[in-house]
């Protein structure tokens, strides 16, 4: 399992990358899956040993409009899905 992190818009998704890029994450920009509806065009893979480190980011530089999903894959295709609960961290704004 990794994580997929999607963004409102493409500005707060580059800006993210760069946040988590200076921190050393091992981050992968992708196409946004036609799963998942945000209102950016991509999004940010995460490993699952990163995850934790890169929300603690994304809170510290106070990105907004940010969604968190799980990203499985299952026989020949992954499979999203929001993690609707959280924290302040993550938000739907």
């Amino acid at each position: 399992m990794e994580y997929v992190l999607s963004f409102k818009n493409t500005n707060l998704a580059i800006k993210t990358e760069r946040y988590l890029l200076a921190e050393n994450l091992g981050v992968t920009v992708m196409p946004l899956p036609p799963q998942i509806q945000a209102g950016c065009g991509i999004c940010l893979r995460v490993k699952p040993e990163e995850i934790s480190m890169a929300e603690r980011i994304i809170h510290e530089n106070k990105v907004e409009g940010t969604r968190l999903h799980t990203r499985d894959k299952t026989d020949n295709a992954y499979v999203y899905h929001e993690i609707t609960k959280r924290g302040v961290l993550w938000n739907r704004d």
